[in-house]
């Protein structure tokens, strides 16, 4: 299974010299399987640069998984390059309880707000799936739970062979009215080759945002000492947090919590499991 992150902020897209590092643009995830399909989370602005790399790759069938349809996860897709490709097969998974996928990206490319094409007129060929609780892509086994977020939003299990990933951006593990409750959040993560989950805020900046629908360093630090998952990948970060902040965050979370391999994604970062 590898694992590659093309968009890692959350919110908004930001560019500057302080955010190199750890990049600008919003969420998109891309995992390729053993046998070679391409599986997409999420189309954030980070989508555009995957989508380069998917057409000279020759990848002509994706699987597009959304975790939700806020902007700062579907506003890199008007410019996906392989959707304005008559050879390419999108399947496309989402939630559908508060809209579908359809409707949510046919929206967003409707004038005044996309100028030039509509979803409909995408030379593309689209499939728009149900998503049920348990899924396969290939032989990809793919789990799903409700998310503590303003809207309906999945986090995501992956699991291939013996190795498992779980993904949960856009959470907030200490939701003052949780749509899932915490123990059900250990119960998904557990046993987890690794963890990847949204830390846009500090414990000291967190009282001003609470129900805001996303989580701390230090309580997803504690989600995984609870699961025993050993290591961590912070994603999502807050549009605010510089690379410094993100990296002395990083170091105070590395002293409090020895004996884990924590990290943040960046633009760029790969895991092969």
């Amino acid at each position: 299974m590898l694992i590659k992150f093309y968009g890692t902020r959350g919110s908004i897209p930001v560019s500057g010299a302080t955010t190199i590092k750890y990049g600008g643009n919003t969420t998109c995830v891309y995992i390729e399987t053993k046998n070679g399909e391409s599986i997409i989370i999420d189309a954030g602005s980070g989508i555009r640069e995957l989508g380069v790399y998917l057409i000279q790759s020759k990848k002509n069938d994706l699987h597009l998984i959304f975790t939700h349809y806020h902007w700062d996860h579907i506003q890199g897709f008007p410019f996906f390059a392989p959707a304005y490709s008559k050879n390419t097969k999108i399947y496309i998974y989402g939630p559908e309880n508060d809209v579908a996928a359809k409707k949510a990206l046919s929206y967003q490319m409707h004038i005044p707000f996309f100028p030039t094409i509509k979803l409909t007129d995408l030379p593309a060929k689209f499939t728009f799936k149900k998503t049920r609780p348990k899924f396969k892509i290939g032989k990809m086994a793919i789990q799903v739970i409700e998310n503590n977020h303003p809207n309906y939003t999945f986090g995501l299990k992956f699991i291939e062979d013996d190795k498992n990933v779980v993904f949960l951006t856009d959470n907030e593990l200490n939701s003052p009215s949780p749509r899932t409750p915490y123990k059900k959040f250990i119960k998904f993560v557990k046993g987890a080759d690794l963890l990847i989950h949204d830390a846009q805020y500090v414990d000291e900046n967190y009282h001003t945002k609470i129900g805001w629908g996303h989580s701390t360093f230090n309580q997803v630090m504690q989600l995984a000492k609870d699961c025993g998952v050993k290591r961590i990948l912070f994603t999502h970060h807050d549009p605010s947090s510089s690379d410094d902040f993100i990296q002395n965050v990083l170091e105070k979370t590395r002293k409090s919590f020895p004996g884990y391999e924590i990290d943040a994604a960046s633009t760029g970062t790969e895991i092969n499991l």
